[in-house]
């Protein structure tokens, strides 16, 4: 009987665990972080898996919880990119392209009114 307590105790708990995530955890890039570039109200993440040869990138508000316009394009150097840009709350993101052997390009933007910023010829490999 002790145990079945427990047991539910322990799904109750992991249940409320999963409705308490935040957003941020929502999505995710996988890799190796490999840094972080700021943008005027936020950030740009770039990673990269190195076992499957994407790069992944999402861009970041400094005002966490505020509708605003956010966008991410991450590309590879002269060939295919792939954007995100959307009215978020938290961020925008993740977008992939394949990168391995290959130079990426990122950019990022938070608020309509903001500049898009971002990098070119980066991360060659």
């Amino acid at each position: 009987m002790k145990l079945r307590t427990i047991a539910a105790a322990l799904v109750l708990g992991a249940g409320a665990l999963v409705g308490t995530a935040g957003p941020a955890s929502a999505a995710t890039c996988s890799g190796t972080h490999l840094d972080n570039w700021p943008i005027k109200g936020g950030y740009i993440s770039v990673y990269y898996n190195s076992s499957t040869g994407y790069n992944c990138a999402m861009t970041y508000t400094n005002r966490p919880g505020v509708l605003q316009y956010i966008r991410v394009t991450l590309g590879v150097e002269g060939g295919t990119s792939k954007t995100d840009a959307r009215n978020y709350k938290y961020y925008a993101g993740p977008v992939s392209v394949y990168g391995k052997g290959k130079c990426i390009e990122f950019y990022g933007q938070v608020g309509s009114s903001n500049p898009l910023e971002g990098v070119g010829n980066a991360y060659c490999g």
